[in-house]
């Protein structure tokens, strides 16, 4: 039970909202889900969503620092604002994967795959270069299911970033 209290809790979670014809024609008040670490606000908040956000053709991000609502359990805006986005983007980095919510989104992340039945979902930008054995096993089991986005410093490998994020979030 231990082992699985996150799944458990999510399940249980999840039934007791109401139903809702299981996503057909839904409409999603984000583009994407941002999950992200604390440290990895600077890059989100000063990169990420002017490049996303404030452009001619904006996508819609949901970042907690902005959405998520106060005094709501933290695991409880998770579960919503990742059912209320077409798609998560995951900010990678050890920052992320050491921070308590970070593999939490991960699970949630696998489970909305699972209940959408899609496995183009989920999108990952690696921030720095992470073996793979030190991702957690949630990650790991995606692994070969998800598409992931490299960050590089250089400003010629940013343009090309920047359109292939764009491309994968629509």
């Amino acid at each position: 039970m231990y082992r699985y209290r996150i799944n458990i809790k999510y399940w249980f979670y999840s039934k007791l909202q109401p139903p809702d014809n299981m996503f057909a024609g839904k409409e999603y008040s984000y583009d994407a889900f941002v999950a992200y670490t604390e440290e990895d606000y600077l890059w989100v908040s000063g990169q990420l969503r002017p490049k996303m956000e404030l452009t001619d053709d904006p996508i819609k991000l949901c970042v907690h620092n902005r959405d998520f609502i106060p005094g709501k359990p933290i695991h409880e805006n998770i579960v919503d604002k990742i059912r209320e986005s077409r798609k998560i983007l995951m900010i990678i980095s050890i920052d992320f994967l050491r921070c308590t919510y970070g593999p939490l989104e991960i699970e949630y992340a696998g489970m909305k795959c699972v209940e959408e039945g899609k496995d183009d979902i989920i999108l990952c930008v690696l921030m720095e270069d992470i073996p793979v054995r030190q991702m957690p096993s949630a990650l790991r089991n995606l692994w070969h299911k998800i598409t992931f986005l490299k960050w590089k410093d250089e400003p010629n490998e940013q343009v090309m970033f920047w359109q292939r994020l764009k491309e994968a979030l629509r």
